[in-house]
């Protein structure tokens, strides 16, 4: 009795520290917060005599990843701010943020975040950003990690991308927004079964199409 009393207290002792060290490293604790990340709304909204900032964002519970959905934001209103002053007898700077597709996996976090930048011109700029965190390696996702994940090299990427395209947009496309070059593939979105590629206005076709995605199935990873 006595030595199972000594093996019950020993497992106790094995679990409580695996449980702290859990809370501590980056990647065992992103696996302790899985089962609580939820998304909630953040709201902005700022004006003055030359800009108007509205937008909405989102915070998933987990620090790292929201301090790069913030930094995204921040950078964004401070450019805004520090814009060439507008000719107010015709127009206001202005910055427009809103998000979609925010998914929570056990394994990734994932969110569109869609910031749009007015100062002047014929429409405005929007940049359409993939913004993905491994929760298990604790950090933000680049191009080099989910290539494994749909089982295909850039090149592979790159051709097969074009292909969907010009389908999609019957053959009129721009080459070179689909070019091997890795900064062409740096906006993604990963979600349960497949990785999204987000391509910018006027990267791979005429502005007025928007922008243009392609996706491709999860080959590997939960």
């Amino acid at each position: 009795m006595k030595q199972q009393i000594m093996w019950l207290v020993a497992i106790i002792v094995v679990i409580g520290a695996w449980y702290l060290l859990a809370k501590e490293l980056p990647g065992m604790g992103s696996i302790h917060v899985a089962s609580t990340a939820q998304v909630q709304t953040l709201d902005i909204q700022d004006s003055s005599a030359n800009y108007d900032i509205v937008g909405k964002y989102p915070s998933f519970g987990v620090a790292p990843f929201d301090a790069v959905i913030k930094n995204a934001v921040d950078t964004a209103v401070m450019e805004i701010k520090n814009a060439a002053a507008p000719n107010p007898a015709t127009y206001k700077n202005a910055l427009d943020i809103r998000f979609s597709n925010a998914y929570i996996g056990p394994d990734i976090l994932s969110v569109e975040l869609a910031i749009s930048q007015y100062t002047g011109g014929a429409q405005p700029l929007t940049i359409i950003s993939g913004l993905n965190y491994d929760r298990v390696m604790g950090k933000v996702l680049t191009l080099n990690d989910v290539l494994p994940m749909i089982g295909l090299t850039i090149d592979q990427l790159a051709a097969q991308a074009t292909e969907q395209l010009k389908a999609k947009l019957n053959g009129s496309i721009f080459p070179e927004g689909l070019s091997t070059n890795p900064e062409n593939f740096s906006s993604f979105a990963v979600s349960a079964d497949k990785v999204t590629f987000i391509f910018q206005p006027n990267q791979v076709t005429a502005y007025a199409a928007g922008p243009q995605e392609v996706s491709f199935p999860r080959t590997k990873g939960n």
